[in-house]
């Protein structure tokens, strides 16, 4: 039986169990994964994010994110937000910025101030190798719906519709998944524009399922929707079930984009793992 310490931590209904590795490493299978994220057997969480050292002197720590189902995920948001608050106040109290790399990004944290956190989130791509399909667009229930490809560090459909909550996203995502039109399965958001610049979404993560924000959604969104609005502001707001998500880009192909927001401490406890 081994003993790991965690803290549960949220931002805009997101939750997530983060376990410190920085000191002590404390190596986890897909069941400790499955376990300790199921909300009847577990704490319970979206994902569940590991601090690791980095032998890259530029970079505070290699952060680890996994997925509900065991898997990995190469970005997160919110979950980044998170981490961020944990390790300023942990690690770095008078440091205002470092830098962290996860399974496929780099990412530059900010403390802005008072725990508004300012996360630098990567260059969007409209051309990703997770698509393996031509096809831009799903018939369901009779209807063809498009979308639009995007990768923020990991990958994305979304879906502009007139009403997000005519679908029956567990059911959509399911059968959209099923059509192998990205290699490993893919994020999918479903979303309305609700005033200019701002816009509803439900999302589902890959991995995780139904969730009440996604923090990489929220930037894919902005990316979709400044590339079809060509008079959007840099600004744009995702209202999801958790909250409102701020994000920030210029439109140029060549500038990454911001995610700002906070994140709130829920509880700390020790895991008992088999």
């Amino acid at each position: 039986m081994k003993k790991i310490n965690f803290i549960k931590m949220q931002s805009l209904g997101n939750d997530f169990v983060i376990i410190d590795n920085l000191k002590k490493s404390h190596k986890l299978y897909k069941k400790d994964i499955k376990k300790i994220s199921d909300r009847h057997h577990g704490v319970g969480c979206d994902q569940i994010l590991v601090l690791e050292k980095s032998i890259k002197k530029d970079i505070a720590f290699h952060y680890r994110i996994y997925n509900k189902d065991g898997t990995q995920s190469g970005q997160c948001g919110n979950g980044a937000k998170c981490v961020a608050r944990y390790y300023f106040d942990n690690y770095s109290k008078r440091k205002k910025e470092i830098k962290i790399e996860t399974l496929t990004n780099k990412m530059v944290l900010t403390n802005i101030n008072n725990n508004h956190i300012k996360v630098e989130m990567g260059v969007p791509s409209f051309n990703i190798k997770d698509k393996v399909s031509k096809k831009n667009n799903f018939t369901y229930k009779g209807n063809k719906l498009f979308f639009e490809s995007v990768s923020i560090g990991n990958p994305h459909a979304v879906f502009i519709l007139k009403n997000v909550e005519t679908i029956d996203l567990d059911d959509f995502a399911e059968k959209f998944n099923s059509k192998k039109i990205f290699k490993k399965g893919v994020n999918i958001s479903v979303i309305q524009n609700i005033k200019k610049n701002n816009w509803k979404a439900r999302i589902y993560e890959r991995g995780s399922g139904i969730t009440n924000a996604c923090g990489s959604a929220a930037c894919a969104i902005s990316a979709v929707a400044k590339k079809n609005l060509a008079n959007s502001s840099k600004d744009i707001y995702i209202h999801m079930k958790g909250g409102k998500a701020h994000v920030e880009w210029s439109g140029n192909s060549k500038d990454p984009m911001y995610l700002f927001g906070e994140s709130e401490y829920i509880f700390n406890g020790t895991l008992e793992i088999k």
